[in-house]
């Protein structure tokens, strides 16, 4: 097996093999079967199963927990636990392995990354020493690399980096999939990166919807995108089960937010396949819970790399990569990437600052002892890097260590992020050794609540980039506070996301090409206060009226560029067999036009929304906790006791969710006894947007194995027989009409799909429920279901049940 980061990656390509025998008696079965059973359930990514056997096999049978040979009873365990999300409980499974076999190489690798991914930078270090160092692991020397430089621990870096790039020399070579989120910065060389109609379907795939910096950026544009200006039905693939305030937002912005936690990347493949996805957008690249093993099978024709992976994927399966001409020129970035580069004319790199961080750039700047908790008397000048610490090394510290030499009463102000103990004390050391009294020269600061974190920022005077690689988020945070940013632009993407960003805000001229005039110019600004306050006021006044910052601006860029990558998929489909140059590179349009745009925007607040946990989520949570069923009433208008009310509209009083009927978000797969829905699966179109599918599709989802629906809808053929019956009188086939096609009293309330049985069983059997059957009388609620006219019941009442083979 391989390293823990990549294992969901493996599991794409191995050969799917039949389970031999179910979950049971363990206690009699030799080695030689146990170790069968749990590599087919790993191959066929049955998670959740491998969990339960590898459990049940160390309580029965002693014997198979004393085998040494690997992969060992506990690095499965600790393999699927990881797999779900269950870093601790995993770490205490590879911590056994290890115990029972030193040996174990893999194990101990992945101990490393259960200890890094917890931020237990000490301990993941020591594991991955072990395993590089001391167990032959060179090939894993890149995790090494990245604990230690977590820590601001340089010893043996350009040994590690060296070992550590011709591994990713020969993986990219050999056309493998690589892990190297720890060597983003390191430039490749160039012999080695080598709907006809409707609204277009876009699809995001990631891990990071909960609390992480992939969330807080595009939360703005998910939302901007799914509105109807832009033309795009918005699907978001959640990789993790993580809940939190941004996913929750998310969830209720987007068109779709459709639940992968659990599944295995062919599974995971299926889903996304079933919804049709035009272009289908990686947020992670080879990071952790990556979705890149889900994209190796294809499931749309367009698949693009953005955000969260700043350098090429090397994988054959994705067509383009999300960049601006600054970060990528088109000149010399071609040769550094497998994917054809889609540009953006303005920052790549969107965020949401100017929608929900408003607050934070309203009155004055705060204090230096506010912002950093340091009460010396005097105020000193303060530099600041906002990056972590794996994103320095010694040259660039050895650059800010000159600065604070020639600007005296001056500080370098970092923030304590994971690691910083050990961090604090390797920076001291190194600042000592440069001539620089560390522990009163260098500031540490705790991290601010997320809603707030751009406030204290406001106080630093200049803020320093790390040249190894760009602050990226941070650094447009540094922005939004109004702060001069200075930043060398380097030679790959990494490395020029400070560059963009000073582009995209008029600011070009202030960048710098060598670490000389980093140096430099950083001290002129700090000893002539009067230029630097200019800088100031030019930054602060272009944050609402250049690019930036204008999210509904970039979203509306980004939705022609998809739109043009689709039609570009289309053009080459059908030219089969040719080729186009022309197609090598893709830009987006207006490269050309400036970049200021005088528009001015007005900044907006999140700071009222305190809803940091989903009530939704929440009340099922407390459900299921309590052991009470869950029976939904879609589009519900009276209560009963022990059915929720499920509408779409807000002004339904007696609504317990307020949710689209295809998004059910906030139950989890196969958790809900019954779903009711009487008259509203017609409000669904059948063809554009294919909202009849989807939203069978999601009642399935969320029904267990024979979990009954019922559901009911006009039935077209008893009306259509009434309207052209020469009994009915012109008032009641206006009556009939109306039945057909929506009383149309509010946008909720149109019709948009008519059923006979034949035709809604059909939808029913294909989305995977069985037992399809039509009913007179569900006898569980008084409407439209047990309707009349004429003496004629005009309702189609069906009862069906979710398959339990699924």
């Amino acid at each position: 097996m391989v390293a823990a980061a990549v294992l969901v990656v493996v599991a794409a390509v191995l050969v799917v093999v039949a389970v031999a025998v179910g979950a049971g008696d363990y206690s009699g079965w030799d080695v030689t079967r146990v170790r069968e059973h749990l590599r087919a359930l790993y191959a066929n990514g049955e998670i959740v199963e491998l969990e339960a056997a590898a459990r049940e096999i160390i309580r029965t049978n002693p014997h198979v927990q004393r085998d040494l040979s690997s992969p060992s009873v506990y690095q499965y365990l600790g393999v699927a636990q990881f797999s779900l999300g269950k870093l601790e409980e995993a770490t205490t499974a590879f911590e056994q392995a290890v115990r029972l076999n030193d040996d174990d190489v893999q194990s101990w690798v992945h101990l490393g990354n259960c200890y890094l991914y917890q931020m237990k930078l000490a301990k993941a270090t020591t594991a991955l020493e072990v395993a590089v160092l001391h167990k032959g692991a060179a090939h894993e020397s890149h995790r090494l690399f990245k604990a230690r430089n977590w820590m601001a621990d340089w010893q043996d870096r350009e040994e590690l980096l060296d070992v550590s790039l011709e591994h990713l020399r020969r993986e990219i070579a050999d056309h493998k999939p690589t892990d190297v989120n720890a060597l983003d910065f390191v430039e490749l060389l160039a012999p080695l990166a080598h709907r006809l109609n409707g609204n277009l379907r876009i699809g995001f795939v990631s891990s990071d919807f909960g609390v992480h910096p992939v969330a807080t950026l595009i939360r703005g544009l998910v939302s901007l995108l799914s509105s109807q200006r832009n033309n795009a039905i918005v699907y978001c693939f959640s990789l993790t089960p993580a809940t939190s305030w941004w996913k929750r937002n998310i969830s209720r912005s987007v068109d779709h937010m459709v639940s992968l936690s659990g599944k295995n990347p062919i599974e995971a493949a299926r889903v996304i396949k079933s919804h049709r996805i035009d272009v289908l957008v990686d947020l992670n690249g080879y990071t952790l819970h990556s979705g890149l093993p889900v994209l190796a099978h294809r499931p749309s024709p367009v698949q693009i790399s953005y955000l969260g992976f700043p350098m090429t994927t090397g994988a054959p399966f994705i067509d383009y990569f999300i960049s601006d001409p600054i970060s990528s020129p088109a000149d010399i970035s071609p040769s550094s990437f497998t994917e054809k580069l889609l540009l953006l004319p303005s920052h790549y790199i969107v965020n949401d600052h100017l929608q929900m961080l408003g607050h934070t750039i309203e009155g004055p700047r705060p204090t230096f002892a506010d912002a950093t908790g340091d009460r010396r008397d005097e105020t000193p000048f303060v530099f600041a890097t906002f990056s972590n610490w794996q994103k320095m090394d010694p040259v660039q510290f050895g650059a800010w260590m000159e600065i604070l030499l020639r600007v005296p009463d001056s500080v370098m102000w970092f923030l304590r992020y994971s690691g910083h103990e050990e961090a604090e004390i390797h920076l001291k050391d190194e600042a000592k050794a440069h001539g620089v009294d560390g522990e009163n020269r260098l500031i540490f600061s705790k991290l601010s609540p997320w809603i707030n974190h751009t406030l204290p920022k406001r106080m630093a005077d200049i803020v320093l980039d790390t040249a190894l690689k760009n602050g990226h988020t941070t650094m447009i945070d540094a922005l939004w506070a109004g702060v001069p940013l200075i930043t060398l632009e380097g030679t790959h993407m990494s490395n020029r996301a400070g560059s963009s960003a000073l582009h995209s805000l008029g600011l070009g001229n202030i960048v710098v090409n060598s670490m000389k005039d980093y140096v430099d110019v950083t001290v002129h600004l700090a000893t002539n206060l009067p230029l630097l306050a200019q800088l100031r006021r030019d930054v602060e006044d272009r944050r609402s009226r250049f690019p930036l910052f204008d999210t509904s601006g970039y979203t509306g860029r980004f939705a022609s560029a998809m739109q043009s990558a689709w039609e570009v998929k289309k053009l080459q489909a059908s030219q089969v067999g040719k080729t186009n140059k022309s197609m090598q590179l893709f830009f987006e349009t207006n490269l050309g036009q400036p970049r200021h745009n005088p528009t001015q925007l007005s900044p907006l607040s999140a700071l009222g929304d305190n809803h940091v946990v989903d009530e939704f989520e929440v009340l099922v949570q407390s459900a299921i906790d309590a052991k009470n069923p869950m029976r939904l009433h879609i589009g519900g208008h009276t209560r009963r006791e022990g059915w929720w009310v499920v509408d779409i509209d807000e002004s339904n009083q007696v609504a317990d969710f307020v949710l689209a009927m295809d998004n059910l978000y906030p139950f989890p797969d196969r958790s809900v006894e019954a779903i009711y829905a009487s008259h509203v699966l017609e409000h669904c179109h059948y063809g554009l947007g294919g909202e009849v599918k989807d939203t069978l599709r999601e009642w399935h989802r969320v029904l267990k194995p024979g979990g009954n629906l019922y559901v009911a809808v006009p039935d077209l053929f008893t009306l259509s027989s009434l309207f052209v019956s020469k009994r009915s009188s012109n008032q009641e086939r206006f009556s009939i009409m109306r039945m057909m096609f929506g009383g149309q009293t509010n946008p909720f309330d149109v019709h948009k799909v008519g059923f006979d049985f034949p035709i809604l069983a059909q939808y029913l059997e294909n989305a995977g429920f069985c037992d399809v059957q039509q009913v007179d009388d569900f006898r569980l609620f008084q409407d439209t279901s047990v309707m009349k006219f004429k003496n004629k019941p005009i309702s189609l009442n069906v009862k069906a049940s979710a398959c339990a083979s699924r």
